[in-house]
């Protein structure tokens, strides 16, 4: 299943979302390929710099920027176009706090793929965990919208709308969960896309009965169908 939009309409520009997205676009094209080996970050290089010091900046700076770089051209368009379909109604939701909601979110990713993989050299990059945040909140706001996908059954190809529910919790079980039990396709960072997940999905659950209670006394009623 290929996501290529959302039935789920927003009632405001996504100016935060599309930020977002130019930074990682401009952090690629221009940042990245200056950067030297040394501004990656890999788990047992974050371990070995927070032995001494839990709070060493190198290491938690290194973890911060690792959201914004990408592996390929491929991987930043696949994240962003992510990001794009699943951000803007979080945006609207989270308002002010939504950025702060996605670098958090993207540091507990990076974090979860430390400590379930503290031997890997690897360096990791993307901002994938982030999204995956981004992507359980919609689960918890959203379960009931439509994800139109691309569905690919053999040499026939069709357009189906999705239960979010359903297309979100296939993406974290079949695509991520799975995978890593299997240890399958190792150079992918599951275990950032399930913390990442998992956190949006606590911090969705706790926020939204404040943010529809909110919405409500301004006669909001959710947009999708």
């Amino acid at each position: 299943m290929f996501p290529l939009f959302d039935i789920n309409r927003r009632r405001s520009f996504p100016v935060k979302t599309l930020l977002i997205i130019a930074v990682n676009i401009l952090v690629y094209i221009f940042v990245q390929p200056l950067l030297p080996d040394s501004f990656y970050i890999s788990p047992q290089k974050f371990l070995s710099l927070t032995s001494a010091n839990p709070l060493d900046p190198t290491a938690w700076g290194l973890l911060f920027l690792s959201m914004w770089f990408h592996g390929s051209l491929y991987h930043l368009i696949s994240n962003m176009w992510f990001l794009y379909i699943f951000g803007d109604n979080i945006e609207e939701d989270f308002g002010k706090f939504y950025v702060p909601f996605y670098l958090l979110g993207g540091m507990v990713a990076g974090l979860t793929h430390i400590y379930m993989m503290p031997q890997s050299a690897e360096f990791f990059v993307g901002a994938s965990g982030a999204i995956s945040a981004v992507m359980g909140a919609y689960l918890i706001f959203y379960p009931h919208a439509r994800i139109a996908s691309l569905i690919f059954l053999i040499f026939f190809v069709t357009v189906v709308n999705i239960p979010a529910w359903f297309w979100l919790l296939v993406w974290f079980f079949q695509g991520n969960v799975l995978p890593s039990l299997l240890d399958s396709m190792s150079y992918v960072a599951y275990w950032a896309h399930i913390g990442g997940f998992i956190f949006g999905v606590i911090v969705a659950f706790i926020v939204r009965p404040i943010v529809r209670r909110r919405q409500s006394e301004t006669y909001y009623t959710p947009y999708y169908w």
